[in-house]
């Protein structure tokens, strides 16, 4: 039966007279041109439909897999697979490249933005005029080393135990540098190396990066860099040379915590302010030192070595041993802040040093049943390393 059977579909339809005339020869007697109208539709001569059919059964042929003249398969398939997953890496570098770049001009736009907020604030504030007073230098027996550290400039807080505003700790300042200047003369000091170790402002942790939000954390910012500004200025009177070195702290991080990169904390335009605002004093050195990364710096104080942290990567006052291998060569001493109390200790021949905070007892210590009185200390520094330390009360009685 050359017609379409039932259920039959049409390659079926058509592999049953091919292979009847050319394999199993069921239709051998039938003239090629007769089986044409019903393998291809139309009717062609004996010789053209002879041809067809036997391409036709070709082609069946390389259906069925029975002739295999092509490469293997599978390995075709693995080349496809191996260049397609080459391509996707590719593609994968080229985002990632662009996610960097976009970063490091959104950084750097966020950089310039806050820069010129400073800028401008500096411009329209009515700053006082800082005089540098040249005097002759004298020669002293020792260094001082003052911390300036935990500031939180720009916090307020009104309870039994204390009472904190702007206003109290330009007073603050004040009383600082009178013990300061007793200090010097008691141990005939003749330079100052100021370390202003992180959380010189409030901040605002969950800092949304906006313009308004900028402004106000920028007034923070501008406020206590001119209340360093006057510091290191009335500093510059007592001593031969006054050093600025800081390191920034954990309120000044620009997002939340798990979110917030070590290299982007606000503290860190202090010294750009400082360093604008101080530029015609001759005996003031604006961020000295050695800044390892932004985290960590080393000085040089007659001949020993410090080492400041803000004291938020370490777990403990003790954590000596790591700091001094990431360092890479002996510490004469770790100077450190953060815990809002200042404390002395020895670990294993290093010394600690750690200040204390203007601040004082805030709503966090109440809740934390922790007292502390604002406080801040001052290292003597000798020909035979560290002399002494000074824990100065800053308490100002109203």
């Amino acid at each position: 039966m050359l017609e379409r059977l039932p259920n039959e579909t049409a390659l079926q339809h058509h592999r049953r007279i091919i292979e009847g005339k050319l394999v199993d020869r069921t239709l051998a007697d039938i003239d090629y041109a007769e089986l044409a109208p019903y393998v291809y539709g139309h009717e062609y001569s004996s010789d053209v439909a002879r041809r067809m059919m036997y391409g036709s059964r070709k082609t069946l042929e390389l259906m069925d897999g029975l002739v295999d003249n092509t490469p293997a398969d599978d390995n075709v398939l693995s080349e496809i697979e191996r260049r397609r997953a080459e391509l996707f890496k590719e593609r994968q570098k080229l985002r990632d490249e662009r996610t960097a770049y976009n970063k490091m001009l959104r950084d750097q736009a966020r950089d310039e933005e806050l820069k010129e907020i400073l800028e401008r604030q500096i411009l329209d504030g009515n700053l006082p005029k800082l005089e540098y007073e040249p005097f002759e230098e004298y020669e002293g027996e020792t260094s001082l080393i003052v911390s300036c550290s935990d500031i939180h400039y720009g916090a307020q807080c009104d309870n039994y135990w204390n009472r904190y505003n702007s206003d109290i700790c330009n007073h603050m300042f004040g009383k600082y540098i009178n013990e300061i200047a007793k200090i010097a003369k008691r141990h005939n000091a003749q330079d100052c190396y100021v370390t202003a170790n992180g959380d010189l402002i409030s901040g605002g942790q969950h800092l949304s990066i906006r313009l308004t939000n900028q402004e106000n954390i920028m007034e923070q910012v501008t406020g206590v860099s001119e209340l360093l500004a006057q510091f290191l200025a009335e500093l510059s009177i007592i001593f031969n040379r006054v050093y600025f070195i800081s390191v920034a702290g954990n309120h000044s991080r620009l997002d939340k915590k798990d979110d917030a990169l070590i290299s982007e904390r606000l503290d860190d335009l202090v010294e750009w302010y400082l360093a604008a605002r101080m530029a015609n004093f001759d005996n003031v050195f604006i961020g000295v030192g050695n800044k390892i990364d932004p985290t960590m710096y080393l000085i040089n104080v007659r001949g020993y070595d410090f080492l400041g942290v803000h004291g938020d990567f370490e777990p403990s006052i003790t954590n000596v041993t790591n700091l001094q291998a990431m360092v890479g060569q002996p510490i004469h001493a770790v100077l450190m802040a953060h815990r809002h109390h200042c404390a002395t200790d020895s670990v294993q021949g290093v010394k600690i040093i750690q200040s204390g905070s203007f601040l004082g007892t805030d709503d966090y210590c109440i809740s934390k049943r922790l007292f502390g009185k604002p406080e801040q200390i001052v290292t003597v520094v000798g020909d035979d390393g560290v002399e002494c330390n000074y824990n100065v009360d800053l308490t100002v009685k109203e």
